[in-house]
């Protein structure tokens, strides 16, 4: 533990044996969290971050929704729907919606949504996810018929995990269609956006919400944007927050052992990865060259950092691909290169490099400890990477610009835990840094194959690719380590098989689903 969290815990600690500030707010129902990275927007259309995700599920609904625990659509938004043919859908909506504006939701929603959303001319993050939508039809007030571009395996995919449903009557009015996650968000969620700024979001529970499904276990969450982990533990141990996502393996070893606080590590759908530039697209053309990319692979023992410094104390699972076991369509065939320290010096010298050579290891800010470790790692066998951390639409705009020779990053699977989305954010657009046919090809056909074995054929064949050619270090899954005052616990999210979002977390004499 640092001397700065030592300090803040010694102090802090007899305090909380006299007085629980937390208990206030757990008398007035407002939960107070930490947000990482905060987010300038809650729109999941506009700005999907990661923290901002566990934000976006409680407020923002699609027509349907995959219930994961039992591997089945269910309905949302739409009563009811019927495919057509392979890729024509039509759906009945319900009749008794309204949004958090008090406007009534109908079928003019859905189409004017989808159709801006799917428009050529809008430049979103992940097109794809939405520019497959060849048309929307009024068929009447509640009932619409959409149809895809072409068919695709993953349509209900992505009308359950990224087809929100926008108040079109706010939307279509705004000078600046991106603020509406600043000044608006209406949409139909059990909570409803308060407010939010640079620095806090406030979510309150919606009066009006007609999803029995989802919990509404707290009155109101106010989420503070607090990069720093030792101000977060000093804000906690003082009473002023109630729960920390992600915290570190150091800090959360104390903090178990405080009074009144507590740790929870669930397992997540998170995945951390590294992407190493064979392409060439950056400056440093050192990763061309795959026995370097071998022997950065064999430089890293991954079971070693996941048992000290992967949040989760050493729950987190080494990957076999770029999927989780749990991912739909997810297969593994050869297997990520092991570690092997000696070997990998002899592969630097085979390549130019007996004395190793400099490079920029770019990481997202929330893994930066991971990133410093896999920098320590390669120090071993002379390769000197200077680690940079950066906030996430930093990282967006330095990847598509193909500035990135080694990178250190994380994805939330939960956000469409199916192989398809995975390849599309790996390959898809500037995001590729392989330029690899063989890869491309498997995806275009993945996409289009509904026999459920071929297409997992196909995506084992684009896995084994990046295995084999050592384009990514599949690392690890990222748990979600909170700390947490004892009035707090995490209920199981009743749609995600992995997700933790805002409203699961609720105050211990809940006694909801």
């Amino acid at each position: 533990m640092s001397r700065i969290a030592a300090a803040v815990f010694s102090l802090a600690a007899a305090s909380l044996f006299a007085l629980s500030p937390a208990q206030a707010q757990k008398s007035k129902n407002e939960m107070r969290v930490v947000i990482n990275d905060m987010f300038p927007v809650l729109d999941p259309i506009v700005f999907p971050q990661d923290e901002a995700g566990t934000f976006h599920h409680a407020v923002y609904q699609s027509l349907l929704a995959y219930e994961e625990h039992q591997k089945k659509y269910m309905p949302l938004l739409a009563k009811s729907w019927t495919i057509v043919q392979p890729g024509v859908y039509d759906f009945e909506l319900r009749d008794d919606v309204t949004f958090h504006s008090g406007n009534k939701m109908t079928a003019d929603d859905v189409v004017w949504t989808m159709m801006y959303f799917a428009d050529p001319k809008l430049k979103v993050r992940f097109k794809a996810r939405y520019d497959w939508v060849k048309s929307v039809e009024k068929l009447s007030d509640y009932k619409v018929r959409i149809t895809s571009n072409q068919p695709l395996a993953s349509d209900l995919f992505m009308l359950a995990y990224r087809s929100r449903i926008y108040d079109t009557k706010i939307l279509s009015k705004m000078d600046n269609p991106n603020d509406y996650g600043r000044v608006s968000a209406s949409a139909t969620g059990p909570y409803k956006m308060v407010s939010i700024d640079k620095s806090k979001i406030i979510l309150e529970k919606f009066a009006d919400s007609k999803d029995t499904y989802d919990r509404q276990g707290v009155n109101r969450y106010i989420g503070f944007g607090i990069p720093d982990e030792q101000t977060q533990i000093a804000q906690m141990m003082t009473g002023n927050l109630d729960a920390i996502r992600n915290i570190s393996s150091d800090n959360a070893t104390s903090i178990a052992k405080t009074p009144n606080m507590k740790m929870v590590d669930t397992p997540g759908g998170d995945i951390v990865y590294v992407t190493l530039d064979a392409a060439g697209r950056s400056k440093n053309k050192v990763m061309t060259d795959q026995r370097v990319r071998k022997a950065v692979m064999m430089a890293i023992n991954r079971d070693e950092l996941i048992k000290h410094i992967v949040p989760g104390h050493g729950t987190a699972v080494k990957l076999k691909g770029i999927c989780l076991e749990s991912t739909y369509d997810c297969t593994y065939g050869v297997l990520p290169t092991d570690f092997n320290p000696t070997e990998a010096k002899k592969l630097l010298a085979e390549a130019g490099f007996p004395n190793g050579f400099e490079l920029q290891l770019d990481v997202h800010e929330p893994v930066r400890e991971i990133g410093e470790a896999i920098a320590g790692e390669l120090r071993k066998i002379g390769i000197k990477a200077a680690v940079q951390p950066m906030p996430l639409n930093v990282y967006v705009k330095r990847r598509g610009e193909g500035e990135f020779t080694m990178f250190a990053g994380f994805y939330p699977t939960s956000s469409q835990p199916d192989t398809m989305n995975l390849f599309d954010f790996f390959f898809g657009q500037d995001r590729d840094y392989y330029k690899d046919d063989l890869i491309l090809k498997a995806q275009q056909e993945a996409n289009l194959e509904f026999d459920d074995a071929k297409r997992r054929k196909l995506y084992l064949d684009g896995i084994n690719r990046v295995n084999e050619m050592n384009y990514i270090i599949p690392f690890s899954t990222l748990p979600a380590a909170y700390a947490m005052t004892k009035e707090v616990k995490i209920m199981k999210n009743r749609y995600s098989a992995t997700a933790v979002y805002i409203n699961d977390l609720v105050w211990d004499d809940y006694k909801g689903q």
